[in-house]
């Protein structure tokens, strides 16, 4: 057995260290080994008890040793292996150096590479997620030697520039695709390999025709090349522009009223045409509600507004504005909403039709004046609509049938059924002709009332052609009861 004062040395080692000298069998293939001295590290890495027993008997987790242990003793080579140590979490890892001392027994240094181990499974496995991660990103990806080779190329870089790893693999970026010379993907590509700076910049490829967006990344010996296609977005920039172009073209160009406000009720847009015919200027509407522009208008408005945004629906309102410039207003406002579907804030386009509502009051006006005229002379007006064959009725007409009143349209044959059996057949033949050709027809007959009354009435009236056919017969209707019966040239159905 080993003097210990001659590993001295190695009591100090944070290693562990054996010293072996062979058991069993034949010098050069023993069966087992002898430990003739173990130092602390050793004994705290494997235990204690070492030195004594067969030492691969008493711990089979090294019989794994002996082969490189028993090559080390024929050849005198170094050698070097890993054995685990221990069960469960409290598994280790060991390398072990074995070298052949002059006396023939083995020196075995053991450290505990647990950690080294788990870090080279660390970055294996970190290797292999963002290799994974790399080939599945959906921008291209290359990576380029200091020449500007591709040394690296992910599927996208495939897809993008129409060519197969093999093929881009090797070759110069520039040549993977017909670019100008002084283009911007070379001259960025130079700079950021030059200046050693993260350059980003966008670029359009003749060959495809698109549109990318290019970070370029210094790395040792080359470049990290990340290309995301923008054609789309592009596009969609372009698209975008010339909308808002048109947009505004038609906010500027029109003569209604278009405006937007947001939730609070304040304008945040109105064009020209609007602010003017509200008597104001563009910058004296923006930034207010209507409360402030208007204080005696702006209940019905905000009314409005607020069954706008309850419902989300688009409505049509009339709203007047009273005062100096009383005007009135036909509104149709709906919701503003953002990608989500979030409701921001409602649009409006008002038209004035101040002018259109004074002319409908005026022929309302008229309209009642002429049925009371109408009626004080026991005369209603008579519309005939052909071919549909309905007869449209003003207000006035029910009292001269005796009713206390008449629909505003009704069926020919209705009216044929309260004209007298005698005279019926003559009428209905008269209004026929009617249809036929353009001309007048004077009726002169009788009808019954629904008291058993027997009137006469008389029709003056005048077929009118519309697109090449009888559209309408149109005329005046009388209760002549009272009269004597009409002058030659009245035609009686009787």
């Amino acid at each position: 057995m080993a003097s210990p004062s001659r590993y001295a040395l190695e009591a100090l080692n944070p290693d562990g260290f054996l010293a072996l000298r062979p058991h069993g069998g034949v010098a050069e293939a023993p069966e087992d080994f002898l430990c003739d001295y173990a130092n602390p590290a050793a004994e705290a890495l494997l235990g204690p008890g070492l030195v004594g027993p067969p030492l691969l008997a008493s711990r089979p987790a090294l019989s794994g040793m002996l082969a490189p242990w028993t090559a080390t003793l024929a050849t005198g080579e170094r050698t070097e292996h890993a054995f685990g140590w221990g069960e469960g979490e409290a598994t280790r890892q060991v390398r072990a150096r074995a070298v052949r001392m002059e006396d023939g027994r083995l020196a075995v240094w053991l450290a505990d590479i647990t950690e080294e181990a788990r870090f080279v499974m660390d970055a294996e496995s970190f290797e292999e997620r963002m290799s994974a991660y790399v080939e599945c990103m959906p921008d291209a990806f290359l990576a380029l030697d200091g020449s500007f080779r591709v040394r690296h190329a992910n599927r996208a870089a495939e897809k993008l520039f129409g060519q197969s790893r093999d093929e881009l693999l090797g070759r110069v970026l520039w040549d993977a695709y017909a670019e100008e010379p002084e283009s911007t993907l070379r001259r960025q590509l130079q700079r950021a390999m030059s200046t050693g700076r993260t350059v980003e910049f966008e670029e359009c490829l003749s060959t495809p025709q698109l549109h990318v967006r290019v970070t370029a990344v210094p790395a040792p010996g080359g470049l990290l090349v990340y290309v995301a296609d923008i054609t789309l977005r592009r596009r969609t920039e372009d698209s975008l522009r010339r909308t808002s172009a048109l947009f505004t073209a038609v906010l500027q160009g029109c003569t209604d009223a278009i405006f937007t406000k947001d939730l609070a009720g304040r304008y945040t847009r109105i064009n020209p045409a609007g602010a003017r015919l509200m008597g104001k200027t563009v910058d004296e509407v923006l930034g207010h509600t209507d409360a402030e522009l208007w204080p005696d208008e702006a209940r019905t408005t905000a009314s409005h507004d607020r069954e706008v945004l309850a419902f989300r629906h688009t409505f049509t309102y009339e709203e007047a504005q009273r005062g100096s410039r009383s005007r009135v207003w036909l509104s149709t406002k709906g919701v503003l909403k953002d990608d989500t579907g979030t409701v921001f804030g409602l649009f409006g386009i008002s038209r004035d039709i101040t002018d259109r509502k004074a002319m409908e009051e005026a022929l309302r006006r008229n309209e009642a004046r002429m049925l009371q005229a109408l009626s004080a002379a026991s005369l209603t007006l008579f519309d005939l609509r052909l071919p549909e064959g309905t007869l449209h009725w003003e207000r006035n007409a029910a009292s001269l049938f005796g009713q206390a009143e008449l629909p505003v349209e009704e069926a020919l044959g209705t009216f044929l059924s309260r004209v007298h059996p005698e005279d019926r057949l003559g009428v209905a033949e008269r209004l026929a002709r009617c249809a036929e050709a353009p001309g007048e027809v004077v009726l002169d007959y009788r009808v019954m009332m629904t008291d058993g009354q027997v009137r006469r009435q008389a029709l003056r009236a005048r077929s009118r052609a519309e697109d090449g056919r009888i559209g309408r017969v149109l005329g005046v209707l009388a209760d002549i009861t009272h009269r004597q019966p009409g002058a030659n040239g009245v035609i009686q159905a009787a």
